[in-house]
């Protein structure tokens, strides 16, 4: 499978800060050796308005609702030199995360150009390929990075209070892939599964 496709195995986050449209403040749960403890993350091959402009803040309202507080996958660009644009962020593929600790397809970076709160801005100097973005899902996340955030994001069942359920994951099909959906009438969204 090209890397193209964008396979989120490089880091994994949670976002800090929303400072536009197609930019991103993290702070990494697991770490790459490019990545910073917090770092500045712009999001690839999209560009937003500027926030001084009313679509710009739409922007950023609609990034803010879909991202802030949420754990994601990071896929990295490994093309550019030190994978960084000249203001030092991270070109990055950016995935929300389902409760099974699996990337949800499409990437954030779709969902904003989908949404018209952000346009294409394919840059051939990287290794992404926007138009991959519209295609089937590529295969799930490997088991030892989804095993790994289990362990860090969820507390022991010691931990847990008395009074407190057990957060089980659902059955999982190594094969599964999750997908957002939106739904008609309502415009929401949902996560379905897709097993390739």
């Amino acid at each position: 499978m090209p890397a193209a496709w964008g396979i989120p195995d490089e880091a994994a986050g949670r976002v800090v800060s929303v400072v536009s449209g197609d930019s991103l403040g993290i702070e990494m749960i697991i770490s790459d050796p490019r990545t910073n403890y917090i770092d500045s993350i712009k999001l690839a091959d999209i560009a937003a308005p500027s926030t001084v402009t009313a679509e710009g803040k739409a922007a950023k309202a609609y990034a803010v609702s879909l991202l802030k507080n949420k754990t994601v996958y990071l896929d990295i660009d490994d093309n550019l030199s030190q994978c960084r644009n000249q203001w030092g962020q991270l070109i990055c593929l950016v995935y929300l995360m389902d409760e099974r600790y699996q990337p949800i397809w499409p990437p954030v970076n779709r969902l904003m150009v989908d949404s018209s709160h952000a346009v294409l801005d394919e840059d051939t100097g990287n290794e992404f390929n926007a138009s991959h973005w519209w295609q089937q899902p590529p295969l799930p996340l490997s088991v030892e990075m989804r095993d790994q955030l289990k362990v860090i994001l969820e507390p022991s069942p010691a931990a847990l209070q008395p009074d407190q359920p057990s957060s089980a994951m659902p059955p999982q099909d190594s094969n599964d892939v999750s997908i957002l959906k939106k739904g008609g009438a309502s415009g929401g969204y949902s996560i379905g599964y897709h097993n390739r």
